[in-house]
């Protein structure tokens, strides 16, 4: 049976699944351990002389390295940011997730998404692999979908605001 609603109480109920406290909970720790990988990944490019030769000579970037360079500590900056905006966003699910710092939130994070897209775009003139052309459609997808998000929270705002005005 899955996650219903009843007329009593507006909270989930638990039929054999785990409480959205739980669920809360187990993301926001995947989400901290997924920040950690991102910044020691990216302290990687600086720290470790082997990270830089894999880059340069495996990866093809000898020949613009500090563009290529670039690209991966701009886009390992805007996942950080992302990351720490849905844990944000995360920490509030428990008790009311529909504010408008949420609805705020899910937009800075598609703009974020949308510029991550346009860098992988641009690296794709440069230095094209399938994947980063994959990545470049995976963020522009994704922040058209995190913009359309923000907008229904927005609403989802403002129908609560008129609700809690209503006796």
């Amino acid at each position: 049976m899955a996650w219903y609603y009843t007329c009593e109480n507006i909270k989930p109920r638990r039929d054999g699944i785990m409480t959205l406290k739980t669920l809360s909970k187990i993301t926001r720790a995947l989400l901290y351990a997924l920040m950690a990988l991102v910044a020691a990944l990216m302290a990687a490019l600086f720290v470790s002389a082997d990270v830089r030769t894999f880059m340069e000579n495996e990866y093809g970037a000898a020949g613009s390295t500090v563009l290529f360079y670039a690209m991966l500590l701009v886009c390992g900056g805007i996942a950080l940011w992302i990351l720490i905006e849905l844990a944000a966003v995360l920490k509030t699910v428990e008790s009311d997730p529909f504010v408008e710092r949420n609805a705020a939130a899910f937009m800075r994070m598609g703009i974020a998404a949308e510029a991550a897209g346009l860098v992988f775009f641009v690296k794709c003139f440069f230095m094209f692999t399938i994947m980063t052309a994959v990545c470049a459609l995976v963020m522009i997808l994704s922040g058209l979908f995190a913009l359309t998000l923000g907008m229904v929270f927005r609403r989802a705002v403002e129908y609560k605001r008129e609700n809690e005005l209503t006796i």
